[in-house]
């Protein structure tokens, strides 16, 4: 297989993703999610159903195409911010979360704890791995330059660092009164803390 073709055959997937997410999204806007069937989601898209699940597992996989393009709308955030800083970098990544989640719709909260709950506990980032991949090249550059310290794993360290910005949207799906920026803001912080130097005086406090 060619290079020309495998990006050929990508494309062509991440089209059919979206037309898929996108239609689905038209259709929650009347239809409940538990009510709403794959196949008319394939039919409003104009998509094979086969093709549907050769891309997503079941009806909450689409949260895969929610979670793309918040990594790419945070990739764009974190080019155009043009630092190298690590708490100005995962600042920009957790405002693009922060601003996705807060528009999300009774249907996307649905199929995120739908996702939740049969997503494989062996990968706490099967849901959103291009979002993972943004903030680990971000710790591996910070670690590379001491910026961070390296007594902690940096897989395990970007892994904490996402799961401190994510963490508090599980507010959002449990519908608690809780002020989601504030909480994201305050653990992000704690993880900026706890990775900094030894030695070298906190600058964010």
């Amino acid at each position: 297989m060619t290079t020309t073709s495998a990006d050929g055959r990508t494309q062509r997937r991440h089209r059919n993703a979206e037309r898929l997410y996108d239609a689905a999204c038209e259709l929650l806007a009347t239809t409940s999610f538990d009510e709403l069937a794959v196949e008319d989601i394939c039919a409003h898209a104009g998509v094979a159903r086969a093709t549907f699940f050769r891309i997503f597992d079941n009806k909450a996989g689409l949260l895969r195409e929610f979670n793309r393009r918040l990594a790419l709308d945070a990739a764009d955030g974190v080019a155009a911010a043009g630092t190298a800083d690590i708490a100005e970098t995962l600042e920009v990544i957790r405002q693009s979360i922060y601003r996705a989640w807060l528009g999300a719709g009774p249907g996307l909260i649905r199929m995120a704890a739908e996702h939740a709950h049969s997503a494989p506990s062996s990968d706490p980032h099967a849901a959103h791995p291009e979002l993972f991949t943004l903030v680990l090249e971000a710790v591996t550059a910070a670690i590379a330059t001491g910026e961070l310290s390296d007594a902690v794993p940096v897989d395990l360290a970007a892994s904490l660092a996402l799961v401190q910005m994510i963490a508090p949207m599980t507010y959002v799906l449990s519908g608690s009164d809780v002020d989601i920026e504030a909480l994201s803001k305050l653990l992000l912080h704690q993880w900026l803390r706890g990775m900094a130097p030894t030695g070298i005086e906190d600058r964010r406090s």
